[in-house]
């Protein structure tokens, strides 16, 4: 396979000034110059004595870069605000120019880095498709024979012959993806633009790009959405300060960068309780490997280390599970086995291993909330110990257009046919 994409040691340097910038009038020029004379005759040796500060500081946005993105690859970018994910963009969409390095690029590039780019304002929707393809460098014929899937795809047609001006963001939006993505580039390069469309938007976009991927085409998608990358790229680059801390494998890179973030809680190590209990860790894992987030359907275990200090019958153990909006959703107890219920609270240490069905919870963040109490009496631990995971689809079927996973619960598959 080809390479579309070589840079080596490629780096971006922005010069900042620190100097207060702003307009002075003539006498507000003639009299700060008489003051600095005056203060210089008053204290001849005071610049010697203080220290300057520098006007101007080099900062890199990129620092040594080298990548190698082959033909049909469809590679997102990763990375917290500042990592210098843009700047890449801008370099390979050839907006800017690296301070040092080489790049080289095959084919024609399509970008998509902003809501509006390369759209000129003052001309209307139909205009802006004839200007953009001419950007592109497609022949016009070319152009009149895309014309109305473009519009059809971007749905607004209504709005054809409105200057781009008086659209929304989202009319933009749309419109800016679908001359993109049907100028057929050998090379597609979006920055987070789809978070301005809406969810069946979104998903209309997810199936248009893999159309494009399966095709040969190559992708470079920049998104702080994990769920997006994970439905769109087969291959990631994981961005920090300018330079490539992993690269390669999706969820390799992925799970590189949520360790970072501190927004996930799988594990939790203390000593909360009472007379009765003490509980010493509880952590979420899954079976497949370790990573700091799940996928919908992989079993998900949960084990807590606890030591029974003084035992109790009305002894109960639980978990609970709730949303982003502190709703709770699920639960589980001890007492639900009725059986064995007595097993969970014999003195001494003891480990507890509880099993999540994923199947249960779309797409989102969650919480899990261990409890404890005595039957009637007293509550032992609510809030104290909290684990934060997030559940993603592996990978969504886009043929399914016309449905978003994220719209309710799976249901499992439970179809039967009578014949």
């Amino acid at each position: 396979m080809r390479s579309v994409i070589t840079t080596q040691n490629v780096s971006k340097k922005y010069v900042i000034n620190h100097t207060q910038a702003g307009y002075s009038t003539l006498v507000e020029t003639l009299a700060s110059s008489a003051r600095n004379c005056w203060n210089h005759l008053r204290h001849p040796f005071s610049k010697l004595l203080t220290k300057s500060t520098p006007k101007f500081e080099e900062f890199w946005a990129l620092k040594d870069v080298d990548i190698d993105i082959k033909e049909g690859d469809r590679v997102g970018i990763i990375g917290r605000n500042g990592a210098g994910k843009s700047t890449l963009l801008k370099i390979l969409s050839r907006i800017t120019s690296p301070t040092t390095g080489t790049i080289k690029i095959r084919g024609r590039v399509s970008s998509l880095l902003e809501v509006g780019t390369g759209f000129h304002h003052e001309l209307t929707g139909r205009e802006n498709i004839f200007l953009n393809g001419a950007i592109l460098g497609m022949p016009h014929q070319d152009i009149i024979r895309k014309f109305d899937q473009i519009v059809a795809f971007s749905e607004v047609e209504k709005f054809l012959d409105v200057p781009v001006k008086r659209y929304s963001s989202g009319m933009i939006t749309r419109l800016g993806f679908a001359v993109a993505a049907h100028m057929d580039p050998d090379l597609l390069i979006i920055d987070e633009v789809l978070a301005v469309g809406d969810a069946m938007f979104q998903q209309k976009c997810f199936k248009k790009l893999d159309e494009l991927g399966d095709s040969g085409r190559t992708i470079v998608f920049v998104s702080h959405d994990v769920g997006s990358v994970l439905t769109i790229c087969n291959k990631c680059i994981y961005m920090e300060k300018g330079r490539i801390k992993e690269s390669g494998e999706t969820e390799k890179c992925l799970n590189a960068y949520m360790v970072t973030q501190k927004l996930r809680t799988l594990n939790w190590e203390g000593n909360e309780g009472d007379e009765h209990i003490r509980f010493y860790s509880a952590s979420l894992s899954s079976e497949m490997q370790k990573k700091e987030f799940f996928y919908q359907g992989e079993k998900t275990k949960l084990e807590i280390d606890y030591e029974v200090l003084q035992p109790n019958s009305d002894l109960m153990l639980g978990v609970g599970i709730w949303n982003q909006r502190n709703q709770m959703l699920a639960r589980s107890h001890t007492a639900d086995d009725v059986e064995n219920s007595h097993k969970f609270i014999k003195p001494g240490r003891n480990k507890l291993t509880f099993y999540l069905d994923s199947t249960l919870f779309h797409e989102g963040e969650y919480l899990l909330k261990l409890d404890c109490h005595l039957h009637n009496q007293k509550r032992i631990i609510t809030d104290q110990i909290v684990l934060k995971y997030p559940i993603f689809v592996q990978k969504k079927d886009t043929r399914a257009g016309h449905m978003v996973e994220k719209d309710g619960i799976f249901l499992g598959n439970r179809w039967e046919i009578n014949s």
